[in-house]
C-alpha cells in the first residue's frame, strides 16, 4: 500500500523530500509494513472519488487473490447478493455522517468460489464541507465465528423443538407429569398437573405453577388455601415437607394424597440423571373407592363368617371356607365313631324352670361340651334339645382305632365336665338329678352333605348312628 505522510500541514510524496526525511519515511513505512503483516487483519484504503482501492497483503491471503488485483467495482461483485443491500445501506449511513465508524458483517467470495464472512470496520475520511473522500478500514475473517454461532443457533432451536415436542408428549399424558431440577423448582409441567391445584386451590396458585417455581413454595400455598386437608394431622405443613423432602432423596413407594375435594392422588417420583425430579399425579379416586367398597364387603363376610361358624363344626366349617371343595350332595362311606349324650330328666326340669333359666342353663352345657368335642377333634353334627350328636373319622380322620380312643376320652372329659356343672346348678337351687348318658357306637356310615339343592344337613347316617342313639 502507498504510504503518504502529512508534513506542515500539506500531504507530500516521498520523492518530494530531502535525502535524509526519505530515509526516515523509508524506515516508518518498513515498520508499518511489519505491523500489516503481524496482525489478523486486513487492512483497505478506499478512495471513493477515483474508485481506487488499496489493500494489504494480509486482506489478499484472506481472499486467497493478489492485492493489486482488487478493485472497489471487485469487491462489490465478491460481496453475497443477500448481503449486499445491508453492506450499502451500513456505507451510506456512514457517508451521510449517521454513524462514527462503518461496522458491518457479510459474506463475500474467496479466489476459491466459497463464501466467507468477514467484519468490516472502518472509518472514512471527510473534506471541510463533511463529504466523504476516503474509506480507511480492517476485514476480518470471521467464518468459524459465525459457524459456531449458526451451530449454537441450531442447537438452540433444535432444543426449542424438542422442549416443544417433550411438552405436546406430556399434554397427551392423562395423568399430571411435573420435572423438576436439583433445587426442587419446576422447569416444565402439563395442564393436568396445574388443574389439580386450579380446582382445588384456586387460579391464583396454579398461576405460580411456572417454571423456575419452588415446588415447596406452592406446597405452602396450596396448603394455606386448604386444599390437604391431611397435613395438619400428620404433624403440620413443615414436618410434611421435611418428610418429602427426605423421601425425594430416594423415592421408592408411591405417596397417597388427598384433596380438599374428595379425591385421591398417588404420586409416583423417579430421580433423573441431573439429579432433579420427575413426578407423576394419578387420579385413583375410583380406585380408593372400590377399596373401601371391597373393605367394606369384606368386613361384611368376615361378620357373616364368624356368625356362621357358630353354626358349624369348626371341621365343616374349615372344609367349606378353606378347602377346595365344591358345597354339594356328594355323599360317602367312611366308618365313624358316633357318639350321642343327653341329660337325663332335661324335659322334666325344663318344665319347671323360667325360659331364662333355661337358656341360661342349656347354652352353658352345650357350651362346656363343645369346648371338650373341639378339644378331640369330634366333628359336632346337630344339637337336639339337650343331646349332642358328633362323630369321628369325617371330614378328617386319624384311623379308625385313634378316632375310637380319642371318642372315649372326650365321653369321659364330658362326664368330669358334667359333675363340675352338676355341682354348681345344685348350688343354683336347679336340683341334683343332672345325669348324662352317653352312646357310642363304631361302623360303617354314609356321610356327606343331604337335603335340598337350597339348604343342605352335614350329617352322617346308617346303623352306626342308629346304635348309637339307643344306647
Amino acid at each position: 500500500m502507498e504510504t503518504r505522510l502529512t508534513l506542515a500541514g500539506r500531504a507530500m510524496a516521498g520523492n518530494e523530500l530531502d535525502p535524509d526525511s526519505r530515509g526516515g519515511l523509508e524506515a516508518i513505512a518498513e515498520r508499518y509494513r511489519v505491523v500489516l503483516g503481524a496482525i489478523s487483519e486486513g487492512v483497505y484504503d478506499w478512495n471513493v472519488a477515483t474508485g481506487e482501492l488499496k489493500v494489504s497483503g494480509r486482506l489478499g491471503a484472506i481472499l486467497g487473490l493478489e492485492p493489486n488485483r482488487l478493485s472497489a467495482a471487485d469487491w462489490n461483485e465478491r460481496i453475497n447478493g443477500d448481503n449486499f443491500a445491508g453492506y450499502r445501506d451500513a456505507i451510506v449511513r456512514h457517508f451521510k455522517g449517521e454513524t462514527d465508524h462503518l461496522v458491518c458483517e457479510y459474506r463475500v467470495k474467496s479466489a476459491s468460489g466459497d463464501y466467507i464472512w468477514v467484519s468490516d470496520t472502518g472509518r472514512c475520511l471527510r473534506r471541510e464541507n463533511g463529504k466523504a473522500y476516503r474509506l480507511v478500514g480492517a476485514i476480518q475473517d470471521i467464518t468459524g465465528r459465525k459457524l459456531a454461532e449458526s451451530r449454537l443457533t441450531n442447537a438452540r432451536q433444535e432444543a426449542e423443538e424438542a422442549r416443544a415436542r417433550l411438552q405436546d408428549a406430556i399434554e397427551s399424558i392423562s395423568e399430571g407429569l411435573v420435572l423438576f431440577d436439583a433445587q426442587d423448582r419446576i422447569i416444565l409441567c402439563n395442564s393436568n398437573y396445574r388443574d389439580y391445584f386450579a380446582a382445588v386451590a384456586g387460579d391464583e396458585v396454579a398461576e405460580r405453577i411456572e417454571p423456575g417455581e419452588l415446588f415447596w413454595d406452592v406446597i405452602r400455598e396450596a396448603h394455606a388455601s386448604g386444599m390437604l386437608p391431611l397435613i395438619d394431622g400428620q404433624g403440620g405443613i413443615d414436618e410434611y415437607i421435611e418428610l418429602r423432602r427426605s423421601m425425594r432423596k430416594n423415592p421408592t413407594h408411591p405417596i397417597e394424597q388427598l384433596l380438599a375435594d374428595g379425591r385421591w392422588l398417588q404420586i409416583n417420583e423417579h430421580r433423573t440423571a441431573d439429579g432433579g425430579v420427575a413426578s407423576v399425579y394419578t387420579d385413583i379416586t375410583e380406585l380408593k373407592k372400590r377399596e373401601e367398597e371391597l373393605s367394606n364387603k369384606t368386613h361384611m363376610l368376615e361378620t357373616l363368617s364368624s356368625k356362621l361358624s357358630k353354626y358349624l363344626s369348626p371341621q365343616v366349617y374349615a372344609s367349606i371356607f378353606a378347602a377346595p371343595e365344591r358345597v354339594a350332595v356328594e355323599p360317602r362311606r367312611r366308618k365313624l365313631t358316633v357318639f350321642f349324650s343327653d341329660i337325663v330328666g332335661f324335659t322334666a326340669m325344663v318344665d319347671r324352670l323360667e325360659s331364662e333359666q333355661v337358656t341360661e342353663l342349656l347354652n352353658q352345657y352345650l357350651t362346656e361340651m363343645a369346648r371338650i368335642a373341639n378339644e378331640y377333634g369330634a366333628t359336632i353334627d346337630k344339637f337336639i334339645g339337650d343331646a349332642i350328636v358328633a362323630f369321628f373319622g369325617d371330614p378328617h380322620s386319624r384311623g379308625v382305632a385313634l378316632d375310637a380312643c380319642a371318642c372315649v376320652g372326650m365321653a369321659r372329659a364330658m362326664q368330669d365336665k358334667q359333675q363340675q356343672l352338676r355341682r354348681q346348678w345344685f348350688d343354683r337351687g336347679l336340683g341334683d338329678t343332672f345325669e348324662l348318658r352317653i352312646g357310642i357306637a363304631t361302623g360303617f356310615c354314609t356321610v356327606g352333605n343331604f337335603g335340598s339343592v337350597d339348604r343342605l344337613d352335614y350329617t352322617a347316617i346308617g346303623h352306626a348312628v342308629n346304635l348309637a342313639s339307643r344306647l
